[in-house]
Formats: C-alpha cells, sequence, structure tokens
C-alpha cells in the first residue's frame, strides 16, 4: 500500500512538473495550434472570422492569431482583425481612430517575415497596435497584440510624438505563441525583457 502512494506521488509530481515548463500548444485556431496565453481568455468571434481572439481585461490587451488564406490582402484582412478586436476589446469608447505606423523593429523569429507596428488615437484613448507575419510550412501566420496604450493628455502625447513602444502582457503573449507555432526554443534572455530595457 504505500509503495502504491509513493507511485501515485510520484506520478503527480511529474505531472505537474511538465505543465510548468514550456507552454504547450493547446490552443488552435483551424489547423494552427499554439500555446494558450496565460491570464488572457478567448473572446468568441463571429464563425465568419478568420482569426482567434483572446483577451486580458485587466491590462486591455488582446492577442490574436490568423492563418488567413492564400493570396489574401493583409490590408484589408489586417484592418479588419484591428477593427474587430478593438470594437470586442473596447465596446464602450469611440472606434473612430487616427492612425499613424511607426518603425518596425524587434523581430525575434527566423520564421518572421516582415511586421507592423501602428498607433492611434481617438480624442481620449491611445492604442498600439503590433503584430507579426510568419511563413511556417509556406503558408502566412500572423500573430500580435492590439493594446489601450495611455487615455488623455499622455495619450496624445504619445501618440504626437509616435514613438512606439511596447505592451510587455501583449509581447510576453505573443513571443510565447510565436515560439510554440514556429518550435524555436525561448532565448535565454527573452526578447520582451531586451525591448524593456532598452525602449
Amino acid at each position: 500500500m504505500i509503495g502504491i502512494r509513493i507511485f501515485l506521488a510520484l506520478a503527480l509530481m511529474f505531472t505537474v512538473g511538465a505543465a510548468i515548463g514550456t507552454p504547450s500548444p493547446d490552443c488552435s485556431f483551424g489547423d494552427v495550434r499554439f500555446a494558450c496565453p496565460k491570464n488572457f481568455k478567448q473572446v468568441r468571434l463571429e464563425p465568419t472570422q478568420e482569426f482567434a481572439l483572446y483577451h486580458w481585461k485587466k491590462y486591455n490587451v488582446g492577442v490574436f492569431v490568423a492563418a488567413p488564406a492564400a493570396g489574401y490582402d493583409e490590408s484589408k484582412f489586417m484592418a479588419n482583425v484591428i477593427r474587430t478586436s478593438l470594437a470586442n476589446m473596447l465596446p464602450k469608447d469611440s472606434q473612430e481612430f487616427s492612425w499613424k505606423g511607426v518603425p518596425y523593429s524587434g523581430r525575434i523569429s527566423k520564421f518572421e517575415i516582415d511586421g507592423t507596428i501602428a498607433q492611434a488615437f481617438n480624442g481620449s484613448l491611445g492604442i498600439l497596435i503590433k503584430y507579426r507575419r510568419l511563413k511556417v510550412n509556406g503558408r502566412d501566420i500572423i500573430v500580435g497584440y492590439a493594446s489601450e496604450f495611455g487615455r488623455g493628455a499622455e495619450a496624445k502625447e504619445i501618440f504626437d510624438r509616435g514613438l512606439g513602444g511596447d505592451s510587455m502582457p501583449g509581447c510576453y503573449a505573443a513571443v510565447d505563441i510565436t515560439y510554440s507555432i514556429t518550435g524555436e526554443k525561448m532565448p535565454e534572455n527573452n526578447p520582451c525583457d531586451i525591448i524593456a530595457r532598452f525602449p
């Protein structure tokens, strides 16, 4: 009886230990499997939407994963992803934003073929958008986030200066998801920590 208890205790210890390591790809959109973003809740979207959205209400950041069909128009596709994400994250705020692009930086994967950073302001609320376009097994996969980026005078100043920035919860989630899709190992220094130290 004691031997069985020890065996069960060891089995439980190894099971718990396995769950603590690198996030397992236990979320999916279509046939793309990826690590579920920690602390984010999946947002139910209309069945016609071609992406998955996860929201962390505490920080008002939404992480999205998309696998568009071949031959898609990136501009139109991402306009829909961003518009839909913001409407779900910020239903009480005006969706009439002024937009400006910010030079992209922060490549993290050998599968990354390009990326986009944009800022928006609606007169009271600032928004930051950042996403990466990956090419994995010949298909495009887009991983990114939309985040609240200040309110009031602070948001206006950030938008006017157009310096970009990062959302740490959004960055960590997007990095974990990216590596879980590509199968790459997380570097010793998380790319988000490097961004935080060197804005």
